[in-house]
């Protein structure tokens, strides 16, 4: 690893790794499905991070939003879901639509050359995105998930002391992070922003957009020479 954390042990490295994991599942649960009484109360209950003023206010944003969510507050929340991700509702409300090739085609649609990098990135690594996940490959929940997988695997690989597989584990994540999800994310955090004004999905916009830009430089100071 770079001269920057050389004083630091493997085993610390890979805490940082799972800790790091651990962040991209909460954040690829959140896009990835509607918020259920389970994922509010473990989300505003146990979920906790120590970082930039940025990202614990906007943590204790998406916490206070969702303490002591009733039934009727879950509701409100699948309905801006579907409204706001998936565009079901007024044609008139406004959306921010989770896939990069909206975001990264001239034409702003699904299915584009962002698509077909990503399924090539999933395949390259001996992946597959999860069959009962239906939306595609560049979804950003998928596109988290795969970041909190390559997380994981340079944490195991830190326990068996193999820095170099390692190493090449965390270069393969700023790559990723660098040419895919920091390549459109922030467009889209800006529209989630506008589309629900305020909230919890505000909130998580601000800290989606706040921890990608924090770990690509963690990622980029790891692997300098």
């Amino acid at each position: 690893m770079a001269e920057a954390v050389e004083s630091v042990s493997l085993e610390e490295i890979g805490a940082f790794m799972e800790s790091r994991a651990n962040v991209y599942k909460v954040l690829s649960r959140a896009f990835g499905s509607e918020v259920d009484a389970v994922f509010a109360a473990e989300l505003a209950d146990e979920f906790s991070l120590e970082g930039t003023p940025a990202l614990e206010e906007s943590l204790a944003g998406m916490k206070a939003a969702l303490s002591g969510a009733d039934e009727a507050a879950i509701e409100q929340l699948a309905v801006e879901f579907d409204r706001v991700f998936y565009g079901m509702g007024p044609l008139t409300a406004r959306h921010a639509f989770p896939y990069e090739s909206v975001y990264t085609s001239d034409r702003g649609i699904m299915m584009q050359e962002a698509h077909g990098q990503v399924v090539r990135v999933l395949r390259e690594q001996q992946l597959a995105k999860d069959p009962a996940f239906k939306e595609p490959e560049d979804h950003l929940a998928v596109e988290l998930a795969f970041m909190a997988t390559l997380a994981d695997r340079a944490a195991a690989l830190l326990r068996k002391g193999d820095e170099a597989a390692a190493t090449e584990a965390v270069a393969q994540q700023r790559d990723f992070l660098q040419g895919h999800l920091l390549n459109w994310v922030d467009r889209f955090c800006v529209d989630l922003k506008t589309a629900v004004g305020e909230g919890f999905y505000a909130h998580l916009a601000q800290f989606t957009a706040a921890f990608l830009a924090d770990d690509g430089q963690l990622l980029d100071e790891m692997l300098e020479d």
